[in-house]
This record gives C-alpha cells, structure tokens and sequence, in this order.
C-alpha cells in the first residue's frame, strides 16, 4: 500500500469517527457528587484513624488497630515531596495517590495480628499499623 493510500484511508478513518461523535446527546453530563469510596463502603461509625503526611513522614508513625475490627484510614499530605505523593500498604495489597492537602480515605479491615508496613510509593519513608488481636 502507497503512503498516500494509507494516509487517505487514515484520514477517512478519523472523519467518520469524528461524525460518529456528533450523533451522541447534546445533554450536558450531570456532575455526579464527589464521593471517596472509602466512605461508600464504611459505613459512619467505623473508627477512623487521621493520619499525617508531612516532610516528617507518617504521624502517627505507628497505628494500633484491632484483628477484624473495620477502620478507615484518613490522610491529609501537607509536603510537596514527590515520595509522599502515594501510599502503599503492601501486605493489603494497597496503592493511593495523595493530593496534596487533600483528605483521602482508605478503608481496610486487617484479617491477621501482626505488624504490616505503611509506606510511600518510593518505600523511603515507612510507618507501622500493628494489629493486635480483638
């Protein structure tokens, strides 16, 4: 196929796409309510636990919670620091983006006793949630 052949092919692809576009509704879209799921999902008498983000780390730098015990996890990063831009929670299997000075929710129900490890993206800056039995 020549180059001019495969660019005219591509150029008709696109326009019939574009056309395609113009015969969706011309309502506006709804803004739909900002929502964490973190709050869909736990319901308002979960303890929650406030957590820091600043150019300290992590504060409290330990969390005690219980086996079972459902908690939501609240984060508020005040530091532009591009390592505290996420949160990992490895042993959950948990990744967060965290706006800056922006609260975000993580609900999580830890399922063993022990200590897991409350990290930033880079696993630089760490913390401890340490889970005792209920």
């Amino acid at each position: 196929m020549s180059l001019q052949l495969l660019v005219a092919t591509l150029a008709l692809s696109l326009s019939s796409l574009s056309s395609l576009s113009l015969l969706g509704c011309n309502k506006p879209a709804e803004e739909a309510p900002v929502v964490a799921a973190a709050e869909l999902a736990a319901p308002a008498n979960v303890k929650r636990v406030d957590i820091a983000v600043n150019d300290s780390g992590f504060s409290p730098s330990t969390i005690e919670l219980k086996k079972g015990e459902p908690v939501v996890l609240r984060f508020t990063r005040t530091t532009k620091s591009e390592c505290l831009k996420a949160i990992a929670i490895p042993d959950l299997k948990i990744e967060k983006d965290l706006p800056l000075n922006t609260q975000v929710e993580v609900a999580i129900t830890p399922q063993k006793e022990g200590k897991m490890v409350l990290q930033c993206w880079m696993a630089m800056v760490k913390a401890t949630i340490n889970v005792v039995g209920s």
